[in-house]
């Protein structure tokens, strides 16, 4: 079970550490984050114990949650472009509509 520990620090302040066995297990490996905030740390210890005991999908340990920097559609446009201007047996016209769609209707 995921649990919190006080801390600390040299300075006086206090610290919060997250820590838990990976999957619950008793032979599971140790995990632990640390946060400044109790609030932060027992919302973080649901999230380990809401996923079975396990890192939360999408967090880096030391920062949280961190977005993907890559943007989904940042990486479709190109490729969808690409695509339509590869495509062979149409004509000029339907490839201009094809490309018109694409950046109309499937690119924010």
């Amino acid at each position: 079970m995921a649990y919190i520990e006080t801390k600390e620090r040299r300075d006086g302040d206090p610290s919060f550490v997250v820590r838990w066995r990976a999957g619950g297990a008793r032979n599971g490996k140790r995990e632990s984050e640390v946060f400044d905030a109790l609030t932060a740390a027992e919302t973080f210890r649901d999230l380990v114990k809401a996923h079975g005991e396990q890192w939360p999908p999408g967090w880096t340990r030391g920062e949280g949650f961190v977005a993907d920097r890559r943007r989904k559609e940042a990486m479709f446009e190109p490729f969808a472009l690409a695509y339509v201007d590869r495509l062979t047996g149409i004509q000029g016209d339907t490839r201009a509509k094809y490309r018109k769609d694409v950046l109309d209707n499937m690119v924010p």
